[in-house]
């Protein structure tokens, strides 16, 4: 899951302040959400640009 630092802290997994990071372990991660630690980074959608000039 990526998540972006809330605060910054070190452990297991360590990140600064606003940092964004991939979190494959899910029991990590979610200790760090409950903890307010992180917050989970919701991916945008793509915009297709349509470079067709008439």
């Amino acid at each position: 899951m990526k998540v972006k630092a809330l605060v910054s802290f070190a452990g297991v997994v360590t990140m600064a302040l606003n940092e964004v990071k991939e979190i494959e372990d899910k029991v990590i991660c979610d200790d760090l959400l409950r903890a307010g630690f992180v917050e989970e980074v919701k991916s945008a959608r793509k915009k297709s640009v349509n470079t067709d000039e008439n």
